[in-house]
Formats: C-alpha cells, sequence, structure tokens
C-alpha cells in the first residue's frame, strides 16, 4: 500500500490484531510481534492502538469495511488469483475518490493530496513481509506449516530446511537459501500441497512405477496415452524432461508441444523438447506459405498416343 501511494503516512492507528500485538500491558502499553516490530521500522511511521473492547474508537473504519464491501465485492466474487483482485480494486478505489467526502465539502482525491504532501518518504527497498522457520521433513518429504503438509524434495526426507513464509505462498529453501519448490499457501487445516517436478529425477530411475504413483492420475490425458505407448527408456528421459521443464513452467506449454510432435505419430522425447522450445521462443506454429505471383493457367495435360499420331500424319501429308 505505501509503495503505491508513493510515501508512509506518519502514524497509523491499528487494532489489536494478533499478528502485531503479543499481549496488552498496563497503561497502554504493547508487547509487539518481531516481525511487526521490524516492519514499523523499516518504514518509520509511529503507531497507535485502540483499547481493547472499544468499538466506538473505530466506528468510522467500520463502516468503510462495509461501504468498500457493498460498493466492491457485491455481488460475491469468484477470486482464482488474489493479487489480480488486488490490482483491480486499486483502479476501483482511485476512481471512488472523485466523490466528496462525507463530512467535508472536498473530494477525496483533493483531500489525499493534502495527506500526500505530509508523508514519509519511502525507503529504498520494499519490506518483505514472510518470516522463516526450520522444520523437519518427514520421511515422504513433507513439512508441517499451521496443520497443513507441503512437498520439499526426496533429499530432504527427515531432514530439516528452511520454510520462507507468506500471505500467499510457502517456499522450501535449500541450505544455501535457494529455492527448491514453492506452493500456493493453504488456509484452514489437515491439507496437502504436492508439487512432483523435485520427485520426477527419482521417478525415472524406476519409471515402471509411474503408472501405480498419483502423480500419473493428475497427469493431462495427453501425457497418460503418451506413457502408455512408451517404452521404459522413453518413459525414463520423458520423466527428466518434464522435471526440467516443470521448474519453471506449467503443464500448458509442454502438453500443446507433445500434441504438435504427435501429429506424424508416436514421438521421440527430444522431438517434444524440440517443439517445446520452439514454442518458447516464438516459432513453434508456422503459417502456411502462400506465394504472392500468380501463375499462368496451362493447358490440361493427357496421355496417350494421340499426339504423335497427329504429328505423324501431318508429316505425311
Amino acid at each position: 500500500m505505501f509503495h503505491h501511494m508513493g510515501g508512509v503516512p506518519k502514524a497509523i492507528r491499528f487494532d489489536n490484531l494478533s499478528p502485531a500485538v503479543k499481549k496488552i500491558l498496563p497503561n497502554g502499553e504493547r508487547h509487539l510481534t518481531e516481525e511487526f516490530q521490524n516492519f514499523v521500522l523499516h518504514y518509520g511511521f509511529e503507531c497507535e492502538f485502540c483499547n481493547p473492547a472499544s468499538g466506538n474508537e473505530k466506528g468510522h473504519v467500520e463502516a468503510m469495511v462495509k461501504y468498500v464491501r457493498n460498493n466492491f465485492l457485491l455481488p460475491g466474487l469468484h477470486v482464482i488469483e488474489l493479487d489480480e483482485l488486488n490490482k483491480e480494486l486499486w483502479g476501483k478505489a482511485e476512481k471512488d475518490r472523485l466523490r466528496k467526502h462525507y463530512q467535508k465539502d472536498w473530494a477525496i482525491s483533493e483531500l489525499f493530496e493534502e495527506d500526500k504532501a505530509a508523508f514519509l518518504l519511502l525507503p529504498a527497498k520494499e519490506y518483505e513481509c514472510v518470516r522463516y522457520e526450520t522444520l523437519k521433513a518427514d520421511k515422504y518429504g513433507y513439512v508441517k506449516v499451521d496443520l497443513n503438509l507441503y512437498s520439499t524434495s526426496p533429499r530432504f526426507a527427515l531432514n530439516r530446511v528452511l520454510v520462507k513464509i507468506s500471505y500467499n505462498t510457502v517456499e522450501i529453501l535449500d541450505d544455501e537459501r535457494q529455492l527448491v519448490v514453492r506452493h500456493s499457501r493453504l488456509y484452514g487445516q489437515y491439507r496437502k500441497s504436492m508439487k512432483w517436478q523435485p520427485y520426477l529425477n527419482l521417478m525415472a530411475k524406476r519409471p515402471t512405477a509411474l503408472k501405480y504413483t498419483s502423480f500419473y492420475d493428475q497427469l493431462p490425458e495427453e501425457w497418460k496415452n503418451y506413457f502408455q505407448s512408451c517404452t521404459v527408456v522413453e518413459k525414463s528421459e520423458a520423466l527428466k524432461l518434464l522435471s526440467l521443464i516443470l521448474k519453471e513452467h506449467d503443464f500448458s506449454l509442454i502438453t500443446k508441444a507433445l500434441v504438435i510432435s504427435s501429429e506424424h505419430g508416436h514421438p521421440s522425447v527430444d522431438a517434444i523438447k524440440q517443439v517445446f522450445y520452439q514454442l518458447i521462443n516464438g516459432s513453434g506454429i508456422r503459417s502456411e506459405i502462400k506465394p504472392k505471383i500468380t501463375l499462368p493457367t496451362l493447358p490440361e495435360a493427357t496421355r496417350g498416343l494421340e499426339r504423335y499420331d497427329q504429328l505423324h500424319k501431318g508429316g505425311d501429308a
């Protein structure tokens, strides 16, 4: 929000939300969480907190929550990507500034410019709102975050890994803090997120067992049909290719490459790989070449001895 507005308010009032306040102390003091303290120090604003059980101190905020809900979020929205929704809401909120303030005879956009002139300067780097935890993976390579399970990699089974947790992602890092796998964060309890890419090289060593894995059940139908026609060696090579591709891409392009390369029969793994990189570089589908010149109309060709007989008779005459 600060970086979108281009500055930081000098003072911000908060409710006693648990991500910020560990404990309410006497005399109005607060024992803050370490993450929230770091956040406040990074941006340099002064934080104030409402008194417990004092709804009258935040009545206007509650009214604005209702206003936003009624004007921007109803009827109910089907949300797939939260970040995309936030971008859309920024646009709606900025258009809403054109109306007059509910008490002052000024447009909200004009009042905002006055507030903006009093903002603190932004720091050079945006604060990363994450927490890190060192967790031990179980024998299957899963770690537990807030009662939900996230896959890591076979090499981390029964070992400790560093987990980077944000509001929408859970990232598994290796000893050098390099990304191993990224998950969308799960909310609720007792759910499981499985990313197969780190496991595919291990599966390539035993390709005959592929059909009995849950990974096989999740494959697009095109890949299931392809694996049914593969030799053991081809299955191994295809799994290694998927391990490479799925590090940075989803199944959509590699499946499209499989379909294109299958037009003339069962393709090799190298053929699928070649078509995939042609698609990445924008040269996978070539349009039909049509000549710009107009060819003359030629007489219809005939077969037989008629022409020869005509020539022969003409010679006799």
